[in-house]
Formats: structure tokens, C-alpha cells, sequence
């Protein structure tokens, strides 16, 4: 629709040339300002109808605070999961809160099935309800397109149905909300009654929070009976593993030996540890021993043996060894080496050393001895751990399945004890369940419609209906097929306009006898200045014969043929008007003149005999003469128009008369025009304003020119309402009708 409505827009752009200014747009306003009025108002008028046929909605909210911290007597976590944090947690809330559960729920305990809101009584059917078309329609058709039940409902599928639509009613006038990213929860219900809205609003809050403490005491309850069945099984089980133990030591004999059986283990862990450290010590006294033996055999100093320099006795006689050389030293200066206290001194000296190489020797003498002591202790240890390995490698693989056994047996009892204390809490626990969600704000009743908003609404029903008038004045004009200006003809068909006649607004007088009554007014000057246009077209010789033809019935062809002839006729021409359309005679009729008693055009082609003055009849009023259609109106008037007697007659009448006016049929009708067009000097092309389609106005032209010897002078527009025309653009002289009008009469 669209873009035929844009194609529309483009060719009326295109047709007439020029762009459409803003101002044109507030012209088509004002030519269509009647249908502007009537359809803005009718289109107002029926809203408000409507809106105030509304039933008007009251909307009540309640506000809930989901997942509060409530108070733990006993940390079960584990058996209850009530933690409702995140947008997500609280959107799955809120679907809870628009279930279907929680709908029946709360129907249930308002008994909304009595209630006239969700069930109302049966009404008669009305005066409308006869015009429903599906009465007409026969059952089978009914049931095919599942219209109607093969079977009739029982009285259970009815009372379930209407509780299925009472529970979609309500979830349909249920809105549930999040605000703002927050854990609060808006609930929202709107009705027709006020403390009904209210009430279902609290309702559903308060069912959602004992649904949740049910929720909780039903788990509870499932737990403990859980926990109570597993212990059952668990005590069992425990029993079974204990007897098994007792029964594995008395079948081997393990019962008197167990406590050497684990003393046995134990001594060869504590053995084979202490062989560990044997070994260690063993290594490093051979390692302190082999240091002493290499610095022996290389003659080096002991000195730079850790337990040497370690030696409290050593170190003493080192430093005494230190002070006798420093006053040996000291004398030698003095008194030279042969003196008997230097000698007495260097004796002094090698008894020191004497005694620290003896001191030495019995170190290194420890470390044998502390290697053999070594030696021989790893040795007993080695051989007790291969007396103990002896002792316990025939126990070895009872214990093992004792010591399975024996793990089996503690894990059930600690299974048995881990369930025994969650049986105690749960136990403890049921029945002071919390809810994880509080009201915050309970509904009121409201005092106030929140639908329908009849300000709003009638705002933008006035604004609505206004764009829609508006809408449709310019779709009709897209669609408008007429002309309405010279400029469209000149851009259209490249035709002149010779004239523009004004729509007569008298329904007293015809048209041909108001522009006589009226010699000066619009009507009267239009005809006047289409006659001198006519008279002006060859300046070498005078235009004698007019053929007056349209594209369609009822463009005013007749009517300008005849005001035409009867104003030359006025103005002392001798004028001639000729009704050239038999097939639906107009002239006679218009100047009371009966066809079937009076001689006509198609009796003077007919009959030789006949001449002009025996057929013409005389207007009274102007002289005018007039040749009717005739008696003989069965005939194919093409023919009789290519005949050579009507190219007789059409000569004759040139000679007789100054203007000969033709009316003759329309040319997308018949092709009686298009012989005719041949007979005269000029045609005059009629259209109506306004009114007739373009594509028909350019077929019928195709059709008058295809041939090549056209000669139409110009088209006519015809019934113009002059006030519509001035408005509609700044076209010649109409434009300004209004300052003209005291010119006319």
C-alpha cells in the first residue's frame, strides 16, 4: 500500500509538473474541509462512544521482599536450600508467583467461581446476536472447524472448563513485576471491582508465602522420613559389620594375639627407623675416620679437623704453644740462639707439640672406635629386624583382612553417627520453618480507574480521528483520478484549455436559459469568452462547424453545446445546434421538443425527399434552430455519418448558417465522433472537473488523433466549482474569483 501510495504521489507530482509547495497541501485541506469536518467528528464521536462505554479497571499492588536473611536455630543448610539471591533467583520467584498452582490456590480460598466478575450469569441473547453468521452455519460445518463438540460436555468437563477459564482470567489480569533490579517483587491485579482488585493482590502475596513455608515443612518432613529409613538401614549395617570383626578374629585365632600383633608392627617400625639412624651414624663416622687416615698418610695438619679445633684441651695448648714462641721470638733478638733460656724455651715448645699430636691420636683413636660401635649397631639392629620380619610375616595377611574389616565397621558406625545427628536436627527443625520473602506493601483500594485514562484518551482520539481525516483527504486526492487545472492538461496532453466553465449553482433554471436570464453573470462570461477563443482559432477563415465530444456520459457535453449554440444564436448568428447522439438524445428533451413526433437528422439521412426546412425546429427565445435525433432511431449511425448525404447536409448548413454546433456522442462509447470529427472545422474536447480518470481522457485523444487528421481546437473543462478552483492554486483568472465576483450578475 505504501508503495503504491508513493507511486501515486509521483506520477500526481509528475502530471502536473511542479512540485506541491506547503501551501497546496493547506488548499486540498480547505477544498476538502467539509469531509475534513464530517470525518474528524465521526471518527471523534464514535471513540467516545467507545470510551465511555468502557468498563472502567482498578489496579491494586502488592510489594514482596524475597530471599531476607531469616533465623537459623540449626544449621541445615544442606536439607533446606532457601538462599534467593541474583535477577535470576528472583525471576524464577516471580514465575512462581504467575502459576497456575498458585492461581487455584488462591481462586479456591476467594471462591472466584461465585464470583459475578469471573463467572457471570448468562445473559439473553440479544437484538446482534441473530446477526452472528455462525447460526446460519450447520452443525457438521460447526464441528469440522471445531466450532462445536461432536459429543455434549457432562457436567464434570463443563465445571472443569469453567475453572480453567476462571484460573487464565486471572493469570491474565496478574502482573508481576521486578523493580528496578532490585529482590522486590511488584504485584499487580487489575479488575473492574476496586476491593476485589485489592483483595486478590494480598491474596496471591499471601498464598506464595505459605506455598513457600509449605514448600519448606514438606521438605523437611521428606527429609526426616528419609533420614529415618537410612538409619534403619545404617543400624543394620553396622551391626552386620562389628559381628563380622568379632566373627574373622575367633575363625583365626586372633583374638589373644592381637595386641602383639600390633606390638610386633610396632617394634619393627620403631626397628626399622632405628637402623635408618644406625646407618646414618655409621656413615659419618667413617666419613670423620677416612678424613683422619688421609690427612695421616699426607702428613698435612690436623688442624682443619672440626672435632680438633673443637678440643677445649688443644685449643690451651695451642695458646701456650702461641705465648712461649712469641718469647722465644722476643729473646732470640736479645740474647741470641745459644742462650740457655732460648734452649730452655725450644724444649718448652716440642713438649707442647708432643702433647698436642698425642692429644690428636687419641682423637682419631675415638673415631675408630666410635665406627666400630656404629658398625656393630646397625648390625644388631639389622639382625633384630630380620628376627622381627621372621615373627610377624605369618600374621601379616589376617590382619589385613582384619584391618578391612575393621575400617568397613568404623565407617558405617560413623555413616550411622553423621545421619543420626541430621535426623536430630531435622527432627528439631520441623515446624519453625521461615519464609524467604515478607510483604512490604500491602494493596489498598484504589480510588481511582487506572483504565481507561479518559483525558488521555480523548486527547488522542481527537488528535487520531484529525490524522485520520487528514490521512484520508490526502489519500483520496492521491487516488483522485480528475483533473482539475490548464496546467495538467497542457502537461498531460499538450492541449490548450479554451475555456473554463463555472458549475451552475441554480436548480430552478437549465443552464441554456440562466446564461440568457443572465447575460452577465460567470456562466454567461465563461460561454462568451469560449466563443471568441473560437472565433480567434484561424485568422484566415472563420471556424463554421464545431464538433462538441467527451471521453464519458455526463461530462456536460450536451449542456456546453447548447449554451454555446443559444449564445451565438443571442448574439445574431444564425446558429444551428445538430444532436449527432442518437443513442441518447438530450437537445430535444432540454428544449421541449418531442423526438417521436418531430422530424430529425436520421429521417433527413434517410429520406432523400426531406430538407432542411421541413426537419429544423426554431428555439423561440434566440432563433436558434435545432435538428433533433428523428423518429428513425433504430439505425447504425456510423454509417449514416460516413454517408455522402450527411457530408450533403453538413455543406448545406455551412452555406445556411454561421455556426454549426455538433453534440455528439462520447468518443470512448462509440466511433461516431471520430467519423463527425471529419464533417466540421474544429472539435471541442469536454471534460469534466475533477472528475473524469486521466488514462480515459488520453484514450479518447489517442483515439481522436490516431488517425492524423485531428482538428481539436482545445479542451473545455466543464462544471468547475469556481470557489474549489480559486482555492486550489494560483490558476489565470479564477484564482481570485471572490475580488471578481461583483462583476457578475
Amino acid at each position: 500500500m505504501q508503495t503504491e501510495t508513493q507511486h501515486l504521489s509521483g506520477e500526481l507530482n509528475e502530471e502536473q509538473g511542479h512540485g506541491v509547495s506547503l501551501s497546496a497541501y493547506f488548499n486540498i485541506l480547505w477544498l476538502k474541509r467539509k469531509l475534513l469536518l464530517n470525518v474528524s467528528s465521526f471518527v471523534f464521536l464514535a471513540a467516545v462512544l467507545v470510551i465511555y462505554q468502557l468498563t472502567p479497571r482498578y489496579t491494586a499492588a502488592t510489594q514482596l521482599l524475597v530471599g531476607i536473611n531469616s533465623a537459623k536455630v540449626v544449621d541445615i543448610e544442606e536439607v533446606l536450600s532457601g538462599q534467593i539471591k541474583g535477577d535470576s533467583a528472583v525471576i524464577g520467584e516471580m514465575e512462581v508467583i504467575k502459576s497456575r498452582e498458585i492461581a487455584r490456590v488462591v481462586k479456591d480460598a476467594l471462591k472466584l467461581d461465585h464470583s459475578p466478575v469471573f463467572n457471570p450469569p448468562p445473559k439473553p441473547p440479544g437484538f446482534f446476536a441473530q446477526l452472528n453468521p455462525l447460526h446460519y452455519v450447520p452443525d457438521t460445518w460447526l464441528i469440522a472447524i471445531g466450532k462445536k463438540s461432536v459429543t455434549p460436555l457432562t457436567d464434570e468437563e463443563k465445571n472443569a472448563a469453567l475453572q480453567v477459564g476462571i484460573i487464565n482470567q486471572l493469570l491474565g489480569s496478574l502482573t508481576v513485576t521486578q523493580i528496578k533490579r532490585s529482590q522486590v517483587i511488584n504485584i499487580a491485579f487489575d479488575a473492574a471491582d476496586p476491593m476485589l482488585a485489592a483483595k486478590i493482590a494480598n491474596t496471591v502475596a499471601d498464598k506464595y508465602i505459605i506455598g513457600q513455608l509449605q514448600a519448606k515443612f514438606d521438605a523437611t518432613k521428606k527429609a526426616t522420613d528419609w533420614l529415618n529409613d537410612q538409619l534403619a538401614d545404617l543400624k543394620q549395617k553396622v551391626q552386620h559389620s562389628e559381628r563380622a570383626v568379632q566373627d574373622f578374629k575367633v575363625s583365626h585365632n586372633l583374638i589373644t594375639v592381637s595386641k602383639e600383633v600390633g606390638l610386633s608392627q610396632q617394634q619393627l617400625s620403631d626397628v626399622n627407623s632405628q637402623l635408618i639412624i644406625a646407618r646414618v651414624q655409621r656413615a659419618e663416622a667413617e666419613a670423620k675416620y677416612q678424613q683422619i687416615e688421609d690427612i695421616s698418610r699426607s702428613g698435612r695438619d690436623f688442624d682443619s679437623v672440626a672435632d680438633v679445633l673443637n678440643s677445649a684441651l688443644i685449643s690451651s695448648l695451642r695458646g701456650q704453644e702461641s705465648e712461649v714462641q712469641r718469647k722465644y721470638s722476643e729473646m732470640m733478638v736479645e740474647y741470641g740462639a745459644r742462650h740457655p733460656k732460648l734452649i730452655q724455651m725450644r724444649a718448652e715448645l716440642d713438649d707442647i707439640g708432643a702433647k698436642i699430636r698425642g692429644e690428636v691420636k687419641k682423637i682419631a683413636a675415638g673415631f675408630r672406635n666410635t665406627l666400630d660401635v656404629a658398625r656393630a649397631r646397625e648390625n644388631s639392629l639389622l639382625g633384630s629386624l630380620k628376627n622381627l620380619e621372621a615373627k610377624t610375616s605369618n600374621n601379616n595377611q589376617d590382619e589385613v583382612e582384619l584391618r578391612a574389616l575393621e575400617r568397613e565397621a568404623t565407617a558405617n558406625k560413623a555413616l550411622f553417627e553423621n545421619f543420626l545427628g541430621r535426623f536430630k536436627e531435622t527432627t528439631t527443625t520441623q515446624g519453625i520453618e521461615q519464609a524467604d520473602a515478607r510483604v512490604i506493601s500491602f494493596a489498598e483500594v484504589p480510588t481511582s480507574a487506572t483504565f481507561p485514562k479518559k483525558g488521555l484518551l480523548l486527547m488522542v482520539s481527537f488528535i487520531g480521528s484529525l490524522f485520520f481525516a487528514i490521512g484520508l483527504i490526502f489519500i483520496i486526492e492521491l487516488l483522485n483520478p480528475g483533473i482539475r487545472t490548464p496546467e495538467q492538461i497542457q502537461d498531460l496532453f499538450k492541449f490548450n484549455t479554451m475555456g473554463i466553465i463555472p458549475l451552475l449553482q441554480d436548480d430552478v433554471l437549465s443552464p441554456h436559459d440562466y446564461v440568457l436570464s443572465k447575460p452577465q453573470s460567470a456562466l454567461a462570461e465563461a460561454i462568451n469568452t469560449l466563443r471568441i477563443s473560437l472565433s480567434l482559432l484561424n485568422p484566415d477563415a472563420a471556424v463554421k462547424s464545431i464538433l462538441v465530444t467527451s471521453s464519458l456520459p455526463g461530462e456536460g457535453k450536451t449542456t456546453l453545446a447548447n449554451m454555446l449554440a443559444r449564445m451565438s444564436a443571442n448574439a445574431g448568428k444564425k446558429t444551428v445546434i445538430i444532436e449527432a447522439d442518437v443513442r441518447r438524445p438530450a437537445i430535444a428533451k432540454e428544449f421541449n421538443v418531442d423526438n417521436n413526433s418531430t422530424l430529425g437528422l436520421t429521417d433527413l439521412l434517410s429520406n432523400p425527399a426531406l430538407t432542411l426546412d421541413e426537419v429544423l425546429v426554431t428555439d423561440f427565445k434566440t432563433g436558434l434552430k435545432i435538428l433533433t435525433r428523428g423518429q428513425a432511431s433504430y439505425v447504425n449511425a456510423s454509417d449514416l455519418f460516413a454517408s455522402k448525404r450527411m457530408r450533403f447536409i453538413m455543406q448545406e448548413l455551412r452555406e445556411q448558417f454561421d455556426l454549426v454546433v455538433v453534440d455528439s456522442a462520447p468518443i470512448m462509447a462509440v466511433p461516431d465522433s471520430r467519423v463527425l470529427q471529419g464533417l466540421v472545422d474544429k472539435t471541442i474536447y469536454v471534460l469534466k472537473w475533477d472528475s473524469t480518470p486521466k488514462k480515459v481522457v488520453r484514450n479518447g485523444l489517442h483515439l481522436m488523433t490516431q488517425d492524423g487528421n485531428s482538428n481539436i481546437a482545445g479542451i473545455v473543462l466543464q462544471q468547475i466549482n469556481l470557489k474549489q478552483y480559486g482555492r486550489y492554486g494560483d490558476y489565470s483568472y479564477y484564482y481570485h474569483y471572490n475580488r471578481y465576483q461583483s462583476y457578475y450578475s
